[in-house]
């Protein structure tokens, strides 16, 4: 049998109504699973615990959302510029996106936006992972190159022992962390032209979007930390800060979201301030990120399956008279 003629018959066999139905149905129990998953988290953490570990300031929510939504904003308009329209209109794509790679495994989220395209994109569909490719490598190159910056300026102010002795993971996370980026940089400088397959205005566009995310967050974490606890150094934040983006390089972790808030109930001892002040805010990040995760994504979920319903046919005139009669 040809290849073609396995196409022909994968096609044929898929266009059945018993196909359709099995996957849908494991569709749905894909999402179900998911969002157990992801209910399994918040009640890990507990919902009484995340009630009563809330900070009271505003300020301290208005700049998590911030946070929350500086990713799936940046990749709406990454992915804007290089599909067009089509990815401009699907904001909720990469909202889910977020989801997948915070909340499950890194990379994830990738793969769910290239089956997404493949089927929503009008370009061909090498192309189109090849532009996820090129987004992920000036994404991984502005991360790297910022968890360096970090990881310098903690080992200049003598702290970086803070974050490495906290934990034994800590240090083999910090040396991954360095070797990627270490690694990552140069290449991409020098094979530049061969390892992206976009053009370089477009490419400077990307890099300084996905910088951009980063400044954004840095900024919005450390104003969320300093309103509920100002009386803290900014030398420490610095220490908290670094842990998070050394978390973020490594590849595969799951559930990034309460890792980050476990960095920082692991550091609680290094920070001269009340412990249930600083683990209340932790585990609020944590805790809140979780409840969004499982809040939007069921939400869109139905949404979908909603959307997936046929329409209703209107009743013939002569029946709907008939009932109207009776």
């Amino acid at each position: 049998m040809t290849i073609e003629r396995a196409k022909l018959a994968v096609n044929a066999a898929w266009d059945t109504r018993t196909a359709q139905s099995l996957a849908k149905a494991l569709q749905l129990l894909a999402l179900v699973a998911i969002c157990y998953f992801l209910a399994l988290k918040v009640s890990d953490i507990g919902w009484q615990e995340i009630a009563g570990a809330l900070p009271t300031t505003p300020w301290f929510y208005i700049f998590f959302l911030g946070i929350y939504f500086a990713y799936p904003i940046a990749e709406w308009l990454v992915y804007g510029l290089l599909w067009g329209e089509a990815a401009r209109k699907r904001f909720d794509v990469f909202l889910r996106m977020r989801i997948y790679n915070l909340a499950f495994v890194s990379y994830s989220g990738e793969a769910y936006i290239g089956l997404w395209a493949a089927r929503r994109v009008k370009q061909r569909k090498r192309r189109t992972a090849a532009t996820i490719k090129d987004s992920q490598i000036l994404s991984a190159l502005s991360s790297n190159s910022l968890t360096i910056i970090l990881l310098a300026l903690l080992f200049g102010s003598g702290q970086l022992g803070l974050f490495t002795d906290a934990d034994p993971s800590y240090p083999l996370y910090a040396a991954i962390a360095i070797g990627l980026s270490a690694l990552l940089i140069p290449v991409v400088i020098s094979f530049r032209h061969r390892l992206l397959s976009i053009d370089g205005p477009t490419a400077k566009k990307v890099f300084l979007i996905h910088l951009s995310r980063l400044s954004v967050i840095v900024a919005l974490q450390i104003a969320s930390w300093a309103v509920v606890m100002p009386e803290v150094p900014l030398s420490t934040w610095l220490v908290f800060l670094t842990g998070q983006y050394v978390l973020t390089r490594i590849p595969f972790l799951p559930n990034t979201d309460l890792l980050i808030a476990g960095l920082g109930l692991t550091l609680l001892s290094y920070v001269n301030a009340p412990a249930a002040t600083l683990a209340g805010m932790f585990v609020a990040s944590g805790a809140l990120a979780q409840v969004l995760n499982l809040g939007f994504f069921a939400g869109l979920s139905v949404r979908d399956m909603v959307r997936r319903r046929p329409p209703t046919l209107p009743l013939p005139i002569d029946q709907t008279k008939k009932n109207t009669i009776i």
